[in-house]
């Protein structure tokens, strides 16, 4: 009987003690670098926008997107193999002007026009088309959607998701009207609109002149069949499917990242917004199929350069950028912060995930003619 009072109290010790908290690496990106990506731009490409990569024929491919249009770059060569652009005149033109495209596997292309005319492209022809009601956007004096990455998503067959973007110009109180509601919107090439979200961003009324407020990021996990949508100056993370948050949750961070309104300034009729360079600011979201981790790309903070100059065409490339990379696994626990810096006039802003690890920009480049890109190995992190 004493032996069994001896071993009961043992295990009572060992469950009641604290589980240790889990270790965050900190570190920096470059101790992960394995190996270099090189794009090749040829005479036709002016520059290359890294987007996604995606399947045709078998093989896998980079998208770069383009002004109306995109390029197929092979994840294998780094070599073009395939562009198109929608004409400006023609029967395979758009009514209106493009405010969102869109390239997915198979070599289709979805683009959206100022008029609510849809068309989908196979190959660089034409396959469907589709002419939404426009009804509510025709009433704002201009219309925006954000369709980077995964913010304009294939959902089903024949079935979008897509993100709008609230910003205005034109008015003279507010530029984010921050009890706007429809985020997102479905729609699908036979039918029109399907569903659009009810849910107000996170943020208080003193992000209303702040273009970081209707700034969103996304990540599709093809392999759950999950989307998580966030705002540039928030920690908080959406789950959404079918327009419907299912999940809210607050991503954690070693560092302390500062959320702080932008700059915004007017002098008679010519107005200027740009980001305050103190705040931190959610950039991207990848997901690494291979290890199974999120990627999540925060530009922690900014150091400018020639502060006296404002405006912020102006200020391209005059500002030293520092950013955090942190490394989440399935169920966005963080598991690393990996820093990295880019100076004045460095080239930041890339950043792709392939089968496995992810390409970032390398701060130097050695050519106009070529783009040279880090590859990160995090299967480190993998569970």
């Amino acid at each position: 009987m004493k032996n069994l009072f001896i071993v009961f109290f043992v295990m009572m010790i060992f469950s009641c003690a604290k589980k240790s908290p889990v270790e965050i690496y900190q570190g920096n990106l470059d101790e992960f670098i394995d190996g270099e990506f090189l794009f090749e731009k040829d005479s036709s490409t002016v520059k290359i926008n890294l987007e996604k990569v995606i399947s045709w024929n078998g093989k896998k491919f980079f998208v770069s997107r383009e002004d109306q249009g995109y390029s197929l770059f092979s994840v294998d060569s780094g070599k073009k193999e395939f562009s198109f652009r929608i004409p400006k005149e023609g029967p395979l033109s758009l009514k209106g002007h493009g405010i969102a495209s869109q390239t997915f596997d198979e070599n289709e292309f979805i683009a959206l026009s100022s008029q609510g005319n849809v068309k989908k492209y196979k190959h660089g022809l034409q396959i469907q088309e589709i002419d939404l009601d426009w009804t509510e956007y025709q009433e704002r004096m201009i219309i925006q959607m954000s369709d980077l990455r995964d913010n304009f998503l294939e959902v089903g067959e024949g079935r979008y998701q897509l993100v709008n973007n609230p910003f205005d110009l034109f008015d003279e109180e507010k530029s984010v009207d921050l009890n706007y509601r429809k985020w997102l919107v479905e729609f699908d090439l036979n039918n029109g609109w399907i569903c659009n979200s009810d849910f107000k961003a996170p943020l208080g009324n003193e992000f209303s002149n702040s273009t970081s407020a209707s700034s969103i990021i996304s990540v599709f996990n093809d392999q759950k069949d999950e989307f998580y949508f966030m705002f540039a100056p928030s920690d908080s993370l959406y789950q959404i499917k079918n327009c419907k948050v299912l999940k809210k949750i607050a991503l954690e961070s070693k560092s302390e990242l500062k959320y702080l309104p932008g700059i915004y300034e007017q002098n008679g009729k010519n107005k200027n917004w740009r980001n305050n360079p103190e705040s931190s600011s959610n950039v991207a979201l990848l997901f690494d199929s291979v290890n199974k981790l999120y990627v999540r790309k925060v530009l922690l903070k900014t150091e400018e350069t020639q502060p006296e100059i404002t405006d912020i065409r102006k200020r391209q490339g005059l500002n030293k950028k520092y950013f955090l990379f942190l490394i989440y696994d399935l169920e966005w626990k963080i598991k690393a912060e990996l820093s990295i810096f880019y100076d004045a006039g460095q080239n930041s802003s890339q950043i792709i995930s392939p089968e496995g690890g992810i390409l970032v920009s390398k701060p130097e480049q050695a050519s106009e003619d070529e783009y040279e890109f880090y590859k990160i190995d995090l299967s480190r992190f993998a569970d």
